[in-house]
């Protein structure tokens, strides 16, 4: 009779989840929770690029007119299509054709699809025989069976965090299938032969790195929104100025062209209103070329709120009042 394999420290577990009860509470609460939102499934795409040693550019991916990441041609990442897609837990204890149709869809499969099925069936099959254990180490657990088994014959690495996620910190909202992959990138590549407590250990910390680096992200939006809400306070007249930053601070980048299309200027108009937003500091062009730029918002974490101030950052809630609007609904 085998023993079960000794659980981690349950703080470590803990701090884990509770990272992770963090993201979902500022998803709710945020006045930058739109933008966040984009911008973290930006991350864990890049995220997931690189461990699956794909080289993801910025232009790769695109964040469409309702404000959700999704992927262009250009994005070589094996599986693509299951970031951020739902599948049931059903269907990854026991469902080998509906778990292979969400992560390769009609990708072409190096191994035939028979075989491909019947090896899923046997990781299926070696997950059930698991002892219990928590989702966020049951997920760990599952996934480097899959890397043993390595069901598909390629792109099993990335297949793996991606079902991982989907049975661990996908059950938060705070996660489209990257955010292990995100805390794992600061460690080195232990962990793809690590077992037992080593892996659970080196598991719980790169979803509490994730999250971490999420929250991270979104303090940092906050800083610039105040800095941002400040600048625009103080102008007379705005423009569309408001606009362009909303627009921004939901991307790493944004171009002239882009901003064009997203609020039916023309290119001059573009141009004038990025201009407009570097002189407020408001925005940084950082490629240094003379055409062709891209600009980004300069974020860095907030100052406090000066002393016997009587309101938060947020004066006139300017952020909240576009928060519900279609332009930054959940990435796909």
């Amino acid at each position: 009779m085998t023993s079960s394999p000794p659980l981690p420290d349950l703080v470590a577990y803990a701090a884990a989840q509770a990272a992770l009860v963090r993201i979902e509470e500022r998803l709710r609460l945020s006045p930058v929770r739109r933008p966040w939102r984009a911008r973290m499934a930006w991350t864990e795409r890049q995220a997931l690029a690189a461990i699956d040693a794909c080289d993801l550019a910025a232009d790769a991916l695109r964040v469409d007119s309702r404000g959700r990441v999704q992927t262009s041609a250009y994005d070589l990442t094996h599986w693509k299509a299951a970031i951020g897609a739902p599948v049931t837990l059903a269907t990854l204890r026991g469902d080998p054709a509906g778990l292979l149709a969400w992560l390769a869809g009609d990708a072409p499969l190096v191994r035939d699809r028979e075989d491909g099925l019947a090896a899923i069936a046997r990781w299926q099959a070696a997950c059930a025989a698991l002892p219990p254990a928590p989702p966020l180490l049951h997920a760990a657990r599952i996934a480097a069976l899959w890397r043993q088994n390595a069901p598909l014959g390629k792109g099993d690495v990335v297949a793996s965090l991606l079902i991982g996620d989907r049975w661990g910190p996908g059950r938060w909202t705070g996660s489209i299938g990257g955010l292990t992959a995100l805390g794992l990138q600061h460690g080195g590549a232990s962990w793809k032969v690590a077992r037992g407590a080593a892996l659970d250990r080196l598991w719980l910390a790169a979803i509490r790195a994730g999250a971490e680096a999420h929250c991270e992200t979104e303090i940092r939006l906050r800083g610039y929104a105040q800095r941002a809400a400040g600048v625009l306070a103080r102008r007379r007249r705005l423009g569309r100025l408001k606009e362009v930053i909303l627009f921004a601070m939901a991307r790493p980048a944004v171009t002239s062209a882009a901003v064009a299309r997203q609020l039916d200027l023309t290119s001059a108009g573009a141009i004038k209103l990025l201009t407009l937003a570097v002189d407020e500091g408001l925005l940084v062009e950082r490629s240094g070329q003379a055409s062709y730029r891209s600009y980004a918002i300069p974020v860095s974490a907030p100052s406090p709120a000066p002393a016997g101030s009587r309101s938060g950052p947020f004066d006139g809630d300017i952020w909240t009042d576009e928060g519900e609007n279609a332009s930054f609904s959940e990435p796909a």
